[in-house]
């Protein structure tokens, strides 16, 4: 009995690659099926933690044949489910767990930040509503709740959830956080910036939070300080193409072209499909006017990004400069085709139009482009330009 004691204690402790071997051995032996489901449950835990879901859910299965009602252990498998990509399982698996448990908010939990990561966002808000019906003070579910609230766009609500997460935790980093980014929500940046020195108190190697300061720095003037903390967040996390792509775009507002298109470029290998990078490297090889290269990366974005006319835009603006004038204007068009509300789109026409010789249809889409935005300054300069009256 010491040694089946000895062997479960090395089952369920330490790293993944003692635990796998001890719960190997300790499966070796005859053990009563509680016991046995125990120690595949704690193996499958072990391989989870190695990253290898697909042996971890054979694990799983075994011990729910054993004890076929076990929540922890639907919750368990309803993880490497999602992480294989396989939704509807780890939704059934969820909903098990919370019918195996039904007096604790932990399965609803659970279910809440995954259906946060699908976008469900009102069905997440539901689980942890109920989740903190079955116990108020809990700061998972507050956090939770939080995070649902700012993904609806209701930003007061979540920081209300926040500070009650907080209140109950004063070291949870999460919830610093989460509050945090509904600052930068509401562009109070300034607030934005002293919850994420906290977090980073709580947690000097946490990635995303230096990811989140870097932006903030930038949005408040510390140009050095924004590159500092995407660096830092790249170091912390090696596989990081937002990071990357941030950093390469401040960077070449800066004019620091040459990293930037090493950002980019990084971007792009970490996140093939990223057309955010394609459209910024765009940008840069347009600024060091190199048109052509500029255009095969707008027409990559543009692929990439169906539904967004940004691409289109900047594509014209690249023809326009290249002296492609008609491939420019039908771009221009397409943009403001696609987003008739942009001022910008109008304007970038409005600058094709005048060089076609165009006045009048030009006028017209600088006085588009201010009724828009009375604040567009390029688009009154044209019409200054132009000798046209506003």
């Amino acid at each position: 009995m010491a040694a089946v004691d000895s062997a479960d204690h090395d089952c369920a402790t330490g790293t993944a690659e003692a635990r796998i071997p001890a719960c190997t051995s300790l499966l070796e032996r005859t053990l009563s099926k509680p016991i046995r489901a125990l120690a595949l449950y704690r193996r499958g835990l072990a391989l989870q933690d190695r990253g290898e879901d697909a042996k971890a859910v054979e694990d799983f299965d075994a011990a729910l044949k054993l004890k076929p009602k076990d929540g922890t252990t639907f919750g368990a498998r309803a993880l490497s489910y999602a992480r294989m990509g396989r939704t509807d399982e780890a939704l059934a698996d969820h909903a098990a767990a919370i019918g195996a448990n039904r007096h604790s908010p932990l399965p609803l939990v659970n279910r809440g930040f995954f259906l946060l990561d699908l976008a469900r966002n009102a069905e997440a808000l539901a689980d942890f509503d109920a989740a903190l019906a079955i116990q108020a003070r809990q700061a998972e579910a507050l956090k939770g709740r939080g995070d649902a609230h700012r993904a609806l766009g209701e930003l007061f609500a979540a920081l209300e959830d926040y500070a009650g997460a907080i209140k109950l935790d004063k070291t949870y980093r999460n919830a610093f956080y989460g509050r945090a980014r509904c600052f930068i929500d509401m562009g109070d940046f300034t607030r934005a910036l002293a919850e994420l020195q906290e977090t980073l108190r709580l947690d000097p190697n946490f990635d995303s939070g230096y990811f989140s300061r870097g932006f903030v720095r930038w949005r408040l003037g510390d140009t050095d300080g924004a590159v500092e903390d995407y660096t830092r967040a790249i170091s912390l996390e090696s596989n990081f193409p937002a990071a990357r792509l941030e950093r390469g775009q401040l960077l070449a507002s800066m004019q620091r072209y040459d990293e930037a298109l090493s950002d980019f470029d990084e971007a792009i290998r970490e996140k093939p499909d990223y057309g955010s990078a394609y459209l910024s490297r765009g940008i840069a090889w347009r600024s060091l006017a190199d048109y052509d290269k500029a255009a095969q990366d707008f027409t990559q974005a543009i692929a990439l990004m169906k539904n967004d006319p940004t691409p289109y835009d900047e594509r014209a603006q690249a023809y326009l400069l290249a002296g492609r004038i008609e491939e420019a204007l039908a771009d221009a068009d397409t943009a403001v085709s696609m987003q008739p509300g942009s001022d910008a789109f109008y304007e970038t026409r409005g600058r094709i139009r005048e060089s076609r010789g165009e006045r009048d249809l030009a006028i017209a889409d600088f006085r588009k482009a201010l009724e828009l935005d009375a604040g567009n300054k390029a688009a009154r300069a044209a019409l200054s330009r132009l000798d046209a009256a506003p």
